[in-house]
């Protein structure tokens, strides 16, 4: 079903969709709960969120702390960007790291993203879409963020656009994990 590849990180998974294109355009399947679950991926989607980002935009790095912590399944519908794990996972293997994955939506490529890991994107096209599929709620006092440029990751950006919210996050080192 689902072309499923293992990255640098535990859990951390990218994704290949199934589908077809042809002279009208293309047909993807981005969820199938059996395919996910077979695979040890959880399935119990609460919310899906669709953005769109203008090139050269960094979106990150952002999850939720316990008790609304959440998995997420991240898909790029149009557009090319960098997507971004970092592993917050205390005693993980890959504590501290990051990893990257080039997502086009060319090809729908997507990113499986574990509890206990903040997510973000560098927008390397004109324009991108993302898709996003969390297993928990909005909760807003429980989102948080890792600011973007403190882990040691080249983004390939000199002066990326930013939310006000992104550029105020912590780093890394003044985070203490709760994962």
């Amino acid at each position: 079903m689902f072309e499923i590849r293992t990255s640098d990180l535990p859990g951390v998974l990218a994704l290949r969709a199934p589908g077809s294109r042809d002279a009208r355009g293309s047909f993807h399947k981005l969820m199938h709960a059996p395919s996910l679950a077979a695979a040890g991926l959880r399935t119990d989607f609460a919310e899906v969120y669709c953005s769109t980002s203008a090139g050269g935009v960094i979106r990150g790095m952002h999850f939720q702390v316990p008790p609304h912590q959440h998995a997420k399944l991240v898909w790029c519908l149009s557009g090319a960007v960098t997507d971004v794990v970092l592993d917050l996972r205390r005693g993980s293997p890959g504590y501290g790291r990051a990893v990257a994955l080039d997502l086009d939506g060319a090809a729908p490529a997507g990113v499986y993203i574990p509890e206990g890991c903040a997510h973000g994107f560098a927008v390397r096209s004109s324009a991108a879409t993302l898709l996003y599929l969390v297993t928990s709620v909005h909760a807003p006092a429980a989102d948080v963020g890792i600011r973007w440029d403190s882990f040691g990751f080249d983004w390939g950006i000199a002066h990326p656009t930013l939310s006000d919210r992104d550029s105020l996050h912590p780093g890394l080192d003044a985070f203490d994990t709760p994962f």
